[in-house]
């Protein structure tokens, strides 16, 4: 009979073994993260998110004139940006940049008017600081297009001869951060050296 009670017994530890095993899980124990991948977690932007951007600039690099007869409108922009990897203490974004403004002024004494349209299309790369939950921090560059646009609407044919438009490279800096009050629907605000010096309205996460 003895020869059966260490087989009976080491069955036995078994047994009241696995629900201790069941409740901790299967295999070795998970390595915690680190500090740095968790603030990257916790942050307002993080892999995998997605934010569009659109707003209304101050400050544009491009003069259009001023004055009487003069008429320049806001200066729109929208962006897109996507969270790719995670790059150090923070993440790396990519997305692409969009921003329109127009203008016109009127020669006077009849002589018809001049109209202008600036549009600019870039590349972005942007790192993105975890300050926390509802703030992101952000810095980076865009490498893109410009497209300066001149129409003439008059009767002078001298006037209209002088109506071309140009396309060339556009390039620029920027620094800026969101703040989100929802998971979803937050406002941002952008320095840069783009469309323009300023820009600030609302961002969408998802």
């Amino acid at each position: 009979m003895k020869k059966y009670l260490t087989p009976l017994a080491a069955l036995a530890l078994l047994a009241s073994a696995i629900p201790s095993v069941q409740a901790h899980g299967f295999g070795p124990p998970a390595r915690p993260r680190t500090a740095e991948a968790t603030a990257v977690a916790a942050s307002a932007f993080a892999v995998g998110t997605n934010v569009l951007n659109v707003g209304i600039g101050l400050g544009n690099r491009y003069a259009f004139g001023t004055g009487a007869g003069s008429s320049v409108s806001p200066a729109l922009s929208a962006s897109f940006e996507r969270g790719i990897l995670e790059l150090g203490p923070g993440v790396l974004g990519v997305g692409a940049f969009v921003g329109y403004q127009g203008a016109s002024f009127d020669i006077g004494s009849g002589f018809g008017k001049y109209k202008y349209t600036d549009i600019i299309v870039t590349l972005r790369g942007a790192f993105h600081y975890p300050v926390s939950e509802q703030f992101d921090a952000y810095g980076g560059l865009g490498l893109g297009i410009r497209r300066a646009g001149v129409s003439y609407e008059g009767t002078n044919a001298a006037f209209g001869a002088t109506a071309v438009g140009a396309t060339s490279a556009a390039s620029g800096l920027f620094v800026g951060g969101r703040y989100f009050f929802s998971s979803a629907i937050g406002a941002f605000a952008e320095l840069g050296y783009d469309q323009t010096y300023l820009k600030a309205g609302l961002s969408l996460k998802f």
